[in-house]
């Protein structure tokens, strides 16, 4: 183990960058594998060897720069997915967007045609739950 840690000692490390780009490497594996072709497969390498490249590098700056890059495109796709699975999540209530202001609103389901009024804006519009 301090064989590694020594070995380790300067090198950038695992990040988010290098775990997706691993993952990303599996995904084309796995997909390419349903083609009979065996060398397709080898382009799901390529991510991957990348992946390794980063964590064994010894340039953190560059590195990190490039793991806020990735951040800064991935976290709106993830939290997006977030919201969506805590909405389907919620069995007992509807999500609407504000026409005006773009807000979320959460009403009871089953009411029939409702008046929503927005808490934030006031508008005020009609909408079946």
């Amino acid at each position: 183990m301090e064989k590694l840690r020594t070995f380790m000692r300067g090198r950038y490390g695992l990040d988010q960058l290098s775990v997706a780009l691993v993952l990303l490497g599996c995904l084309i594996t796995f997909v390419l594998s349903f083609l009979r072709t065996p060398y397709y497969r080898l382009i799901g390498l390529v991510p991957m060897i990348l992946s390794l490249l980063r964590v064994l590098s010894r340039r953190p700056e560059k590195r990190s720069a490039e793991n806020e890059t990735f951040l800064r495109f991935w976290n709106p796709i993830r939290q997006r997915f977030a919201v969506w699975f805590s909405h389907a999540a919620d069995s007992e209530h509807r999500y609407y967007n504000c026409p005006t202001c773009k807000r979320t609103l959460r009403v009871p389901k089953h009411r029939g045609k409702i008046e929503i009024t927005c808490p934030h804006c006031g508008t005020k519009f009609k909408k079946r739950t």
